[in-house]
């Protein structure tokens, strides 16, 4: 008897979920029913809102959230001695990983967010340090300097305040926004799913999204976006595309971030940050390199259209140019998604504990039969 099974889970319901849903045969992504152009014109802390309890915030939740992510995004005396201790070439992935478990998560000042358990506090506490997490190792490793935190100091403005120890500019701040509100949820994958199955143990909130982390850090996953943009780099300028694009084919090599399993049509978080992309490079030190990755996409295209398959870029794709504009290096790339999905990530472990049963798939043994010594 032949057993059919699916390599990757491709095609496999696990579970179900109402906070995402990807529509890849038409090319949509929507949040808890809004589309995400909708949603990329929103605030960030509303859309947060709307992830991890299910509508938009009014302004007074606004206000609510904004305060509680302000005043619990500060990091001990031990959690700074710790990141003090680590090797300061460690990447900001590893970094991540490592520190979230041994995060103090207990809320400080009001709890008035309608969390259900106290889970949602710790996991949201979370969410609220990882910003400060980053910019503190960023500036340990550039000047060996620690960044004050600024509680009055609004999420991702004090984020981008932190990193580069100077004020932030409110264009790269709203970028920001919109970049981070993109990134927030994409239903089950992969990342998403390694949260998923951890928090299905009954494990805490806190290594469900370390794992989370590890998971991402792939370069078949959130590092693709690092991995687009070194390629990006090695090619140097838009008339060498063409040729990069041939060889590369002629190999058969990867491009990282073209093409995704989900999407049959164009990604559209994609088609929302190519322009924006654009706009940020034009006239900048980072134009050649956007301009490169234009070209790259054309050429590959017209490839793939000789053979028949439509084959366009996904959100990793254009994400370098947008980070590096706003100053966030390549080696953060991958953690400033993490920044932003950790916010999915919470959503996710607080919705598998309303029905929870922990994940345990069969494999298909293909070793030999019982033998004896």
């Amino acid at each position: 008897m032949t057993v059919e099974y699916s390599k990757g889970l491709e095609g496999v319901i696990a579970d179900e979920t109402s906070i995402s849903n990807v529509e890849g045969d038409i090319g949509r992504l929507s949040y808890r029913g809004y589309p995400i152009e909708q949603l990329v014109q929103q605030p960030f802390t509303r859309v947060v809102w709307l992830v991890l309890f299910g509508e938009l915030a009014t302004p007074e939740e606004e206000v609510r959230l904004q305060q509680y992510l302000q005043r619990n995004g500060a990091l001990s005396a031990s959690e700074i001695a710790t990141l003090k201790s680590l090797p300061r070439e460690l990447h900001s992935m590893r970094m991540l990983q490592s520190m979230i478990p041994m995060l103090d998560t207990r809320p400080v000042g009001p709890q008035e967010l309608p969390f259900t358990n106290a889970e949602g506090y710790r996991g949201l506490s979370i969410v609220a340090k990882i910003p400060t997490l980053l910019a503190t190792f960023r500036r340990l490793q550039v000047a060996d300097e620690v960044p004050v935190y600024d509680a009055d100091k609004q999420y991702l403005a004090n984020f981008l305040t932190m990193f580069h120890n100077k004020p932030a500019s409110p264009e790269h701040v709203h970028c920001l926004a919109r970049l981070q509100i993109l990134q927030l949820e994409h239903s089950f994958n992969a990342g998403t799913f390694t949260c998923r199955v951890t928090a299905s143990t009954l494990a805490p909130v806190e290594s469900a999204l370390s794992s989370a982390v590890g998971s991402l850090y792939g370069t078949l996953h959130g590092g693709a976006d690092e991995a687009a943009l070194n390629e990006a780099i090695k090619v140097g300028s838009p008339d060498k595309a063409r040729a990069y694009v041939l060889d590369l084919l002629a190999n058969k090599g990867r491009l990282m971030g073209m093409g995704h399993r989900e999407y049959k049509k164009l990604d559209p978080r994609a088609a929302i940050l190519k322009p924006m992309a654009e706009t940020l490079c034009k006239g900048t030190d980072f134009e050649n390199v956007f301009m490169t990755l234009k070209e790259i996409e054309k050429e590959f295209n017209a490839e793939m259209q000789k053979k028949g398959k439509e084959v366009w870029a996904n959100l990793e794709f254009y994400k370098g140019p947008v980070n590096l504009a706003i100053g966030i290096p390549a080696t953060y790339f991958t953690a400033g998604f993490a920044m932003a999905r950790s916010v999915g990530w919470l959503a996710h472990v607080l919705e598998s504990r309303i029905d929870n049963r922990i994940m345990r798939p069969s494999a298909l043994y293909t070793g030999p039969a019982i033998r004896s010594l």
